[in-house]
């Protein structure tokens, strides 16, 4: 019920992707996760974009980790070997300079699980893309462009795409 991740569901297939919406509980295993993501047919997806990090409310069972990054490990697990690589989205997880604050934390806490994640699965971790706390048409335009690209962590913003950079 989030009009932020509507406005990103309408800017991918607006660009032409087929989305599928699955609202997941975060009681599902990894073997119904890849079922659900998977096709007998052979009509796997070619990537999976989450939003799951954005739940940061305390896993119930685990009130120090968000329930959001426990799903994105679980969607992670249930995708590996697949051939599917997953892509997750954060809102206000990173900054890219001093006029553009982070305002999630606890987002950011799976770009850390992400980094790891790449080093561990490459074939399975397509990357992250943190979009700003407010829906911005210029952001969210750019944003399907960018999925499967080069770059593995990107943050979008009205003002332009960034990737991470090593700077003075």
């Amino acid at each position: 019920d989030d009009p932020w991740v509507d406005d990103v569901l309408t800017a991918l297939t607006a660009r032409g992707l087929r989305v599928e919406r699955h609202d997941l509980t975060g009681d599902e295993d990894t073997t119904a996760l890849t079922a659900l993501l998977t096709t007998p047919d052979g009509e796997d997806p070619a990537g999976v974009l989450s939003l799951l990090a954005l739940d940061e409310r305390p896993h119930p069972d685990h009130p120090a980790l968000p329930r959001g990054l426990a799903a994105v490990k679980d969607l992670t697990h249930a995708l590996a070997g697949t051939g599917t690589r997953l892509w997750a989205l954060t809102r206000g997880a990173v900054s890219v300079d001093s006029r553009d604050p982070l305002t999630s934390p606890v987002q950011a806490e799976t770009w850390g699980f992400g980094r790891a994640v790449a080093f561990e699965l490459p074939d399975t971790w397509g990357g992250l893309v943190d979009l700003p706390p407010t829906p911005d048409p210029r952001a969210l335009d750019r944003l399907p462009g960018l999925l499967g690209g080069a770059e593995d962590q990107l943050a979008v913003r009205a003002a332009g795409s960034y990737a991470r950079r090593l700077a003075r």
